[in-house]
């Protein structure tokens, strides 16, 4: 019974904290933004009333991606709008003037119903265009979709990795009296609830294709996991089996599922197929093993266990079946999430009575602080371009969603007044 009340606590959101005041230190590389330059698309017929709101958009994708800062259109020595989208050369002079490194021209335009955005970005630093023109479509309702689909691929071009204003992000919120999952943009906007079992609901994971949602539920009066399909149409159960389940995570490519399962008087770390076969047990000590994450790879998993007294994170090499612990600091470690890369573990420690935000090389044992406040951090996810994380505070009183840059710049609150929000996942590309 210690074993399983243990866990069920774990799962169960922590109570809100009242906060004095704002403080957050971080540790951070800093690095320069790219000064881009944003003409308003001219308008095709049919399509003269969208270039107004899809500079908005446009602009505001940018602005998110930590890459780009949009430059005061007040500022330009050219026209706000794009006049010169054929030409071979541009006035790279007067950009260069104004402090650009970029410029956005594009022309949108009505194609058998669709909205069509057409585009091409200059370095105005060499005066070359880079890359090629190109162009993305949508539906007209969809036009702020198809703007953050273009402001992501101008961060591809610069960066080399694309941006993620078009993601979104799951999470769980009680603000209608039970524990829902929810789903919102990458940037906190247009929040939807996607569960109503009013029961509940912890831990929402995405698949690797951004198709599937597989999530935590006492719907049934024992924790079990669920499956959305892109948060709209329940799937059921993922296993039949009576076991109490907890806390899937998807494999980064191949559709297997690894969770947390208490089974026979003890709670391990199993995988299972999506198809809810192949269900194998991948620790056997009789501690509690927990909270799971894949490295990008696939071929190791980290996770937290209370094997040497107190919960410490491990890590798992899947194909030699190798365990060696991570983190020996601190009376509490939880919540692991390895970065898209590989290069980091986010996680949550213990310092007093509250959490704060560590980050961990997974190769070298090397810890730093990423936010260190007086009231609990917990909770992290990273966005798929590993630029970002977002994560549940309680600094303001309720837990609400915060989002962070991995240099420790640019900390925002994307959830006000919507409940206590918990167990943020940020999407993949959804494409």
């Amino acid at each position: 019974m210690r074993r399983v009340f243990w866990l069920a606590s774990l799962v169960l959101a922590l109570q809100a904290r009242a906060e004095d005041r704002l403080h957050v230190d971080v540790h951070g590389s800093g690095g320069r933004d790219y000064q881009v330059a944003v003409q308003r698309f001219s308008a095709g017929e049919g399509a003269l009333e969208f270039p107004g709101p899809f500079y908005e958009e446009l602009t505001r994708g940018l602005a998110f991606s930590s890459v780009f800062k949009v430059v005061d259109p007040e500022a330009f020595l050219e026209p706000r709008e794009t006049r010169d989208f054929e030409a071979r050369v541009i006035p790279c002079d007067n950009w260069r003037a104004i402090g650009a490194d970029a410029l956005v021209q594009g022309r949108l335009e009505r194609k058998q119903g669709r909205l069509r955005a057409r585009f091409q970005v200059w370095d105005v630093l060499r005066c070359r265009r880079q890359g090629d023109r190109q162009y993305f479509e949508d539906a007209p309702e969809a036009l702020r979709a198809l703007a953050h689909r273009v402001a992501d691929e101008i961060v591809y071009r610069f960066s080399g990795r694309r941006g993620v204003s078009a993601t979104q992000i799951a999470f769980i919120s009680d603000r209608t009296g039970n524990k829902e999952v929810y789903m919102m943009e990458a940037d906190g906007s247009n929040r939807r609830r996607v569960t109503g079992n009013g029961s509940v609901n912890l831990f929402p994971g995405w698949s690797a294709d951004g198709a599937t949602l597989v999530y935590t539920s006492l719907r049934e009066g024992r924790f079990d996991l669920l499956t959305l399909a892109r948060g709209r149409r329940p799937a059921g159960p993922l296993l039949t089996a009576p076991d109490q389940k907890y806390r899937g995570v998807w494999h980064p490519h191949d559709g297997t599922l690894a969770l947390t399962m208490h089974r026979d008087g003890n709670t391990d770390l199993y995988t299972v197929r999506k198809s809810g076969r192949k269900l194998r047990r991948l620790t056997t000590s009789r501690s509690i093993e927990n909270s799971p994450t894949w490295a990008p790879d696939g071929k190791q998993i980290a996770f937290v266990s209370d094997r040497s007294g107190s919960p410490q994170l491990y890590v798992k090499d899947l194909k030699s079946g190798e365990e060696r612990r991570l983190t020996y600091r601190g009376p509490y470690n939880a919540s692991p999430a390895w970065s898209p890369n590989g290069s980091w573990i986010v996680f949550s420690a213990q310092t007093g009575s509250n959490f704060d935000l560590y980050l961990i090389d997974p190769e070298t044992g090397y810890t730093t602080p990423l936010v260190v406040h007086p009231r609990g951090d917990e909770d992290a996810a990273w966005s798929p371009d590993g630029r970002k994380i977002v994560f549940s505070s309680s600094r303001r009183g309720r837990r609400e969603l915060y989002q962070i840059d991995l240099d420790g710049r640019n900390l925002r609150r994307v959830t006000s007044g919507f409940g206590n929000c918990t167990n943020p996942a940020w999407s993949p590309w959804l494409d």
